[in-house]
């Protein structure tokens, strides 16, 4: 594998392994040796099938040998522990046939790609709707118990989960369920002494705690008898959450790992999560065993806890929790407030009952009604008679409206997650009515609940906002793949043309100069034009596709906007669209990037020419106009579609980035976000206007030029000089380019060697000495920077003596190699009289070469 190709594999951060028809290893990024901790040398030559780590699995076997043979084959997910990481990896093994330049199938390639976390995040969401919907489908303590210690095996990945529970100050925990390794003896005891251990603390600290070893970590103390125990079962890493209640601990949620393991911050949160489900969940049911209101109440509320925990949108769970706390407690009306944290007030987002339009769009000001008083003290408040009760403060407003209902009596419960008020629940009743302790209790409970589902709602949104970022910055990145691998072709493409282009002009433009008969000159004419022609396209594609640091040149944008309208205008034209050119004449330059505005221009253009095409009618219009703006002070270019337009609401969206109105797969929404940012950068403004016809994108450019901006260089006067006798040394390896550089440098004198290559070239300079070095860059044989540098380095006179012609202006390394040598370049194709007046800068102030002796 050539060492381009290498380096373009070490560069994917995904881990990358190539193989031969015979699946033997040819090529192994550095990312592939992190995940199976093989070097590339120890990796190489090796069968995929003989125990290499990760390709060894039968799946991804069959994958590469089916893409060896030509054949697509599906993607594949593995299970993979990496190397110095104790933690298994979720890897995406794709495989795709690897090809040669003919297109031949020499191998496979194999891409694996880490998404452990997405995986994760998606076993966490499912884990929380399976939980909540599980832990509250039952109200009977001995089913709640099994599901909790069930389902925290299956998301903590443990090996024994436990429930244990404290009365008080009692000397040991109780054990209410156990399911795993632990043994029949270990459970039956039903009894942990309380001590020091991860149980103890997190009861006593009220928060998770963890340890990776219990009978090593100098942090947990336990008993002699106790450290025996644990020793008999064999257990080692332990975690355990408080399970709380009101601000109480009555317990903990345990998990048991027979392997050392290292607990991070998301684990923790996880136990946590579960723990006050089983709390939330063993709460209900005792409540539910406890009820003294009969069994109608209760399946209410267990139908309402369901519903409230199945729900993950806001809005669906407070119009559950205002219409069955109304019903279940045989109230006039229900409220469910948010709470602001910002200013303390709370705003209505649901309202069950008679009156409940009354209060809809009411917002409560801090510590005002019995919802405002209850989130001020963080406990239940009730009043018999809201209008009468000098403790419940009510606004002008709010005492008109619910003096027109029945609400009288009235309790106000606060919502609070982690301790945190998200909210308020508010129930009016008849004057007088006084709420029972259990109806209490039972309200009580539900608001966890409701808090609880408020809370995994907001959970579930702020992970679907992540794994839609998630998929943003894939498409991204994505799109940034393929405009690079885009330039990259371009760049090649181009120069591939600029050969045959250089002698199409050269020698067509010497056939001009001689004396032809007039039957000839014309299509000579026409071939040199049209190769001028096809010059030019690939002097915009290369301008276009290069990567260089930005300038700060003085630029004439109808200049910008020709060149970027060259890009695109066949395309236009077979699309039926018309273009109209607006240009103010004289306008004066302005300082910038050329080719950063360029690509705003080229990202207009493709915008204004997807809405024409998007209306689904034949043909359009997109108008080009540039002037004078601000006074003088700035220079205005506008793109101007007759497209159906821009709604009013998207319009202010534009420029964000990722926005886009095309359907999946049509655009990343990034081309006016990137637009915009490169006009700020130039301190201009680019603005959008749009009504149905007439879409104006208008940038704004000033007129100042900063210290250190330069003009574009004027043209030089093409002077052509006579060698003389003169020795000049040729390093090119496309024979039809050497044949013209040879016919012009002979045709004026010169005396003229030539070398196919870089390292014949450098032998060459090293046994004559030459008033001229005319090189390529990019040969098979020595590339030319190469040779500079040696034969430079040798010889320091030839600094000034060296002239490249290339057409791999679009290489980075290339010309930053060119610029910081400051040697004439000529980029190809070239004209003959440029070539000359060139050789003529080069070598006037010359003398003649001597021979080495």
């Amino acid at each position: 594998m050539d060492e381009a190709t290498q380096s373009l594999i070490d560069g994917i951060a995904d881990a990358v392994v190539v193989v031969n028809a015979d699946l033997a290893v040819v090529a192994w990024n550095a990312a592939m040796a992190r995940a199976t901790g093989i070097t590339r040398a120890g990796a190489v030559g090796q069968k995929v099938d003989a125990g290499l780590p990760i390709l060894s699995d039968p799946a991804i076997v069959t994958r590469l040998r089916e893409a060896a043979a030509g054949r697509a084959s599906a993607p594949v997910q593995v299970l993979h522990v990496v190397p110095d990481d104790e933690r298994p990896r979720w890897l995406d093994v794709h495989c795709a046939p690897w090809r040669d330049r003919a297109g031949r199938v020499r191998g496979a390639l194999g891409v694996l790609t880490d998404v452990t976390e997405r995986h994760r995040r998606e076993l966490f969401l499912r884990a929380i709707e399976v939980i909540g919907h599980s832990l509250t489908s039952s109200l009977d303590l001995d089913e709640v118990l099994d599901t909790i210690v069930t389902k925290a095996l299956e998301v903590m990945g443990a090996e024994a989960a436990l429930v244990v529970a404290r009365d008080g100050d009692a000397p040991a925990f109780s054990v209410l369920r156990a399911v795993g390794r632990l043994s029949r003896e270990y459970t039956a005891a039903g009894k942990i002494p309380v001590g020091g251990g991860p149980i103890a603390r997190a009861v006593r600290e009220m928060r998770p705690v963890a340890t990776r070893n219990i009978l090593e970590d100098g942090a947990v103390q336990l008993a002699p008898e106790r450290r025996r125990q644990v020793e008999r079962e064999g257990y080692k890493a332990v975690a355990a959450a408080p399970l709380t209640s009101k601000g109480l601990v009555h317990g903990a949620l345990v998990v048991h790992y027979w392997d050392e393991r290292t607990f991070g911050e998301e684990d923790l949160a996880a136990l946590k999560l579960l723990a006050e489900h089983a709390s939330l969940a063993i709460r209900n049911a005792q409540l539910y065993g406890e009820a003294l209101r009969g069994r109608e109440v209760a399946e209410v509320l267990a139908r309402l806890a369901r519903e409230l925990a199945a729900s993950l949108d806001v809005e669906r769970i407070a119009e559950l929790l205002a219409q069955g706390v109304q019903e279940f407690m045989g109230a006039l009306g229900a409220v469910v407030y948010r709470y602001e944290s910002e200013d303390g007030s709370l705003h209505v987002i649901a309202a069950a009952g008679e009156d409940a339009d009354v209060v809809r769009g009411v917002v409560l000001g801090p510590g005002e009604g019995v919802a405002g008083r209850a989130v001020a003290e963080r406990a239940t408040v009730q009043a018999r008679d809201l209008l009468a009760d000098p403790k419940v403060r009510l606004s002008p407003d709010l005492r008109e409206r619910l003096q027109s209902t029945a609400f009288r009596a009235a309790i106000g419960v606060p919502l609070l997650s982690h301790e945190r008020v998200i909210g308020a629940l508010a129930l009016g009743a008849d004057a007088n009515r006084v709420f029972a302790p259990d109806e209490v209790r039972a309200l009580e409970g539900l608001t966890d609940q409701a808090a609880l589902a408020f809370e995994n709602a907001r959970l579930y949104a702020s992970a679907r906002d992540s794994l839609v970022r998630l998929r943003d910055t894939q498409a991204q990145l994505v799109q940034a793949a393929k405009m690079s691998a885009l330039g990259q072709l371009v760049a090649g493409v181009a120069h591939e043309l600029n050969n045959p282009l250089s002698v199409i002009v050269g020698y067509g433009q010497l056939l001009l100069a001689r004396d032809i008969p007039e039957a000839l000159k014309r299509p000579i004419e026409l071939m040199v034009s049209q190769a001028d022609r096809m010059a030019k396209i690939v002097r915009n594609l290369l301008f276009f596709s290069r990567q260089r640091p930005p300038e700060h040149l003085g630029v004439d944008l109808n200049e910008v906007l020709e060149r970027t309208l060259a890009l695109r205008l066949n395309q236009l034209t077979l699309s039926g669209i018309r273009v109209e050119k607006d240009y103010a004449a004289e306008l004066p330059s302005i300082t910038g990037d050329p080719q950063q505005l360029e690509q705003v221009f080229l990202n207009l253009l493709l915008n204004a020419e997807q809405s024409i095409m998007g209306a689904k009618r034949g043909g359009g219009q997109i108008v080009l106009r540039t002037r004078v703006a601000e006074e003088g002070r700035a220079v205005e270019a506008q793109v101007v579609d007759d497209g159906p337009g821009i709604a009013p609401d998207t319009l202010p969206h534009v420029f964000e980035p990722f926005f886009t109105t095309r359907t999946v797969g049509a655009g990343t929404g990034l081309g006016l976000s990137v637009s915009y940012g490169i006009v700020q950068e130039h301190g201009g403004r680019l603005t959008a206007e749009s009504r149905p016809g007439a879409t104006v994108f208008t940038l704004a450019l000033p007129l100042q030029r900063p210290a250190g901006a330069r003009q574009v260089e004027s043209p030089v006067v093409l002077t052509p000089v006579k060698g003389e006798g003169r020795l000049a040394l040729v390093v090119e390896d496309e024979p039809t380019v050497l044949d013209l550089v040879l016919t012009l440098l002979r045709q004026t004198g010169w005396n003229v060697d030539v070398a196919s290559g870089g390292r014949a070239g450098l032998e060459q300079v090293q046994s004559r000495r030459y008033d001229l070095v005319v090189s390529d860059m990019r040969m098979a044989e020595g590339g030319g920077e190469e040779f500079y540098r040696s034969a430079v380095a040798k010889d320091p006179l030839l600094r000034n003596r060296f002239v490249f012609i290339t057409g791999d202006t679009a290489n980075r390394r290339a010309w930053g190699f060119l610029e910081e040598a400051n040697v004439p370049v000529i980029e190809k194709p070239f004209q003959p009289a440029l070539f000359l007046d060139v050789v003529r800068r080069v070598t006037t102030s010359l003398t003649p070469s001597t021979p080495r002796g």
